[in-house]
């Protein structure tokens, strides 16, 4: 009786668990897709946080099929040319310049909105908020968006089940389950960013 009520708490909490707010564009992308992952911005109190998260969304990028993303040096010798410090702010023309420099058919810009610690009953819990959004190249058309936050108790059941003590083992898991809401790229002929790229 005991193991069942257990049972029961963790399916309660897990169909309250928090999921991921995310838009995603009707019209399917056809592949291969190249996207550029440009630097996040930061709103946390943590200054290494965008260089703790970006390493975990290029490595769900390369997950996808029909996929191509492209290397960190390359974004950031672009950047250094084209410079905007907004990176998760960037006007149509930037959108353009860079994408253009890049050969890329998108950019997933974005920003942190909350990566460490807060206190709770004298317990530091981790949290970690991010926010994302896949712009089409040309036109800065937004493709798909999403945002989800995590606390290291919000899946937590009876005996501390389910609750995560460790930031970077949170920041893992928010970082993959917002990444699961990203589009799926179908092979064929890349109409979307007007490139008329096609499988080789």
């Amino acid at each position: 009786m005991r193991r069942l009520w257990i049972c029961v708490a963790i399916g309660i909490c897990a169909g309250c668990a928090p999921s991921p707010r995310a838009y995603v564009d009707p019209k399917p992308l056809h592949g291969p897709w190249t996207i550029a992952l440009l630097p996040l911005a930061d709103y946390s109190t943590n200054r290494d946080a965008p260089d703790r998260l970006a390493p975990m969304i290029q490595e769900e990028l390369l997950k996808h099929q029909n996929m191509v993303a492209v290397e960190t040096g390359r974004v950031e010798a672009a950047l250094a040319k084209d410079p905007w410090m907004l990176t998760d702010r960037i006007p149509p023309d930037i959108v353009d310049s860079l994408g253009t420099s890049l050969d890329a058919d998108g950019l997933l810009v974005g920003s942190v909105l909350a990566y460490g610690y807060r206190s709770e009953d004298g317990d530091a819990v981790p949290e970690v908020s991010l926010s994302l959004r896949l712009i089409q190249v040309p036109g800065g058309r937004v493709l798909w968006s999403a945002v989800h936050h995590r606390d290291g108790d919000d899946r937590e059941t009876l005996f501390g089940l389910g609750r995560v003590t460790g930031l970077e083992r949170l920041a893992e898991q928010t970082v993959r389950e917002l990444m699961s809401t990203f589009p799926d790229v179908r092979p064929g002929v890349n109409t979307t960013s007007g490139t008329g790229k096609e499988n080789p």
